[in-house]
């Protein structure tokens, strides 16, 4: 479903109480405490992948979960393309009833993309002070279905019905190949939450308890597409509809797993009958510095083309979201270079999905 329909569009659930009322941005604050179910402490990477995760800790209004990852005591090797984070080979938040928000299939390296690309205003985690790419990874991840002015934000207050998270720390070779001494590394979630104000404040005034972004919730979920031989052309349809769409990244790979510039011109990108676009993949990065050079740039990644379909309101720059239905095609046609090796490779579709589960506030409509 789209996020704004005749059917959602409305009074703003949750909207501030009349006559004076306090809006719940005004009345509550932020909070924060490590998670009691999921740390990862004083474990050295080997050749087989570790499983873990749990419940999120109830209370409040969960923005996400911060994934600190620090390691020591590594020696010698060479360190992966994908490092810090491709130390996570999967990770993911489900809902109460087990249905994914951040789909557990994706890898900590498109986390990063994600963070970095869908939540701009934020620190680029690669830029972060605790962000080491060596023999010993290092950085945190945000794993956050909010994405701003409590958009996404999902109501955790009810300890009989907790949110579950879920990780795959990888074998050592998907961060340093052939160490001297493999890394012995941690890895501390910190949830991450706007707290539930008073009733009142101590004026006797009402506040807002329940945000009103909470009636917007997103997804992101993932796809993967076969990249032809070269000079071959490529079809990637997404299977990924019936959403409003705010953000697609696409992460190209040869058969070794490295990322690759291998989109040829055109990228003729496709809505049913609506012809989005026959890009070049110089339109493709000429538009990303466009809209990311407010948030102090992002240097783009070999293998990275992005997407964006939000607004920014601080910049007047951006556009609305995509939206989609179930029988949408939308889809990406190009041919792979005609000088790439080591094929057939990948394409990896990365997407944030918005959709309305009670009225929504017009104001957080495309942010």
């Amino acid at each position: 479903m789209g996020a704004q329909t005749a059917a959602t569009k409305g009074a703003p659930a949750g909207a501030a109480p009349a006559a004076g009322g306090n809006p719940f941005w005004e009345v509550t604050n932020l909070f924060a405490q490590k998670n009691k179910q999921g740390s990862v402490s004083g474990l050295q990477l080997a050749a087989a992948a570790v499983d873990g995760g749990g419940q999120i800790n109830a209370g409040n209004f969960l923005r996400g979960l911060r994934l600190l990852i620090r390691s020591s005591g590594g020696v010698g090797g060479t360190v992966q393309p994908d490092a810090p984070f491709s130390m996570i080979q999967r990770v993911g938040i489900q809902n109460t009833d087990g249905a994914e928000i951040l789909y557990n299939a994706i890898g900590g390296y498109a986390h990063l993309q994600r963070q970095r690309y869908m939540r701009p205003w934020l620190r680029d985690p690669s830029q972060g002070y605790d962000y080491s790419a060596t023999v010993n990874p290092s950085g945190t991840l945000f794993l956050q279905p909010e994405v701003r002015q409590q958009l996404g934000v999902l109501e955790n207050t009810d300890t009989r019905s907790q949110y579950q998270w879920s990780q795959t720390i990888a074998p050592v070779g998907s961060v340093v190949a052939a160490p001297t001494t493999a890394p012995t590394v941690s890895v501390t979630p910190y949830v991450d939450m706007w707290a539930q104000p008073d009733n009142e404040d101590l004026e006797k005034i009402p506040n807002q308890r329940i945000p009103a972004g909470a009636n917007l919730q997103t997804k992101t979920r993932h796809q993967v597409f076969v990249l032809n031989a070269a000079g071959s052309s490529n079809n990637f349809l997404s299977t990924l509809t019936g959403n409003a769409v705010r953000c697609m990244i696409l992460i190209v790979r040869d058969s070794n797993g490295a990322r690759q510039d291998y989109l040829s011109d055109p990228i003729s990108w496709q809505l049913d009958s609506r012809n989005l676009g026959s890009l070049s993949p110089d339109i493709v990065f000429q538009w990303m510095e466009d809209f990311y050079s407010p948030y102090n740039g992002r240097t783009r990644p070999t293998g990275v083309y992005v997407f964006p379909r939000f607004y920014s309101p601080g910049e007047m720059f951006g556009q609305g979201w995509l939206y989609t239905a179930n029988s949408t095609q939308l889809y990406w046609e190009s041919t792979t270079a005609a000088g790439a090796v080591n094929m057939p490779g990948t394409v990896e579709l990365l997407q944030e999905e918005v959709y309305a589960v009670g009225p929504v506030d017009p104001q957080l409509i495309d942010l």
